[in-house]
């Protein structure tokens, strides 16, 4: 994650605005839930919990399930106003619950046998391609024994053919009523991609206006998009690599215990992966 290259109070600003994939779901939360239950159950204590981010959603589970939590943001900024959004408001304040702040990068996390679960969503993308082995290895080292990697990101699937925009959304119009930004932007992702697999989020904004312009896209489709920062507010690149190329990273310092997946409209092309420490006790296969 870029310390000054969006991640700041104006993008907190727009975030709410979002939706999945780009939020984490109650479905997905359900799944996380499960596997924290059974580690709870084996330990037989309070969980110590790493978020990646300061992801409201994942700030209120952490208090909810009564575990220790730790949120490592870069940004002051963002972690302050976004901090609006937490139901939970005690936990800011040194109330019971509260939490505990690591202002620095993710790729410097230093913790050694620390934290039971360390979970963030659409976390590989944020961290740049040369930095994501490190930065794995780092949190293998991270989790304690028995510990849990948990998150969802943008993977390109193996076999996947790229969608042109505008086949994509003839066939939003002909489905379903679903939510615009839930139904359409991963496909968008994918299709917006540099041969480094790098998004521009502008680029990806563009191809929306060429649809606009050309009459294939309403304005009021259209509008679920113009309030999520894509033209204006991100001024980073977000990685999105192969899938395979993930899990073979990946598999070099843990292991891959299961791929679960939400129940959201987009939920098939979003593995939820529960990762494991190597040689788990209470996550057998």
């Amino acid at each position: 994650m870029k310390e000054n290259n969006g991640w700041n109070e104006n993008l907190a600003l727009v975030w709410t605005h979002m939706v999945g994939p780009s939020r984490p779901t109650i479905s997905e939360l359900a799944v996380y839930t499960k596997y924290a239950h059974i580690l709870m159950q084996a330990k037989k204590r309070r969980l110590k919990l790493l978020i990646l981010g300061s992801t409201p959603e994942f700030r209120d589970w952490g208090f909810e399930e009564n575990m220790e939590v730790t949120v490592m943001d870069c940004n002051l900024d963002y972690h302050n106003a976004i901090a609006r959004e937490l139901r939970h408001k005690s936990i800011l304040y040194g109330g019971q619950g509260a939490e505990i702040l690591l202002l620095d990068k993710w790729q410097n996390l230093q913790a050694k046998n620390e934290y039971d679960i360390i979970i963030g969503d659409l976390a590989i993308g944020n961290i740049p391609p040369n930095e994501l082995d490190n930065f794995l290895h780092k949190v293998s080292i991270a989790l304690s024994d028995d510990g849990l990697f948990l998150g969802k990101s943008f993977f390109v699937p193996r076999n996947y053919k790229p969608i042109h925009p505008r086949e994509l959304i003839k066939h939003y119009y002909e489905g379903p009523v679903y939510h615009p930004y839930s139904a359409l932007t991963f496909d968008l992702t994918i299709y917006s991609l540099d041969e480094n697999y790098m998004l521009s989020f502008q680029k990806q904004y563009h191809e929306l206006e060429i649809l606009l312009s050309e009459g294939l896209i309403s304005s009021e489709t259209m509008s679920y998009f113009n309030n999520v920062g894509w033209n204006h507010n991100m001024k980073f690149s977000f990685y999105v690599p192969p899938v395979e190329l993930y899990e073979e990273l990946l598999t070099r310092y843990m292991s891959i215990y299961c791929i679960e997946y939400g129940i959201d409209v987009y939920s098939p092309n979003f593995p939820l992966y529960i990762v494991t420490k190597n040689n788990s006790t209470v996550f057998k296969k």
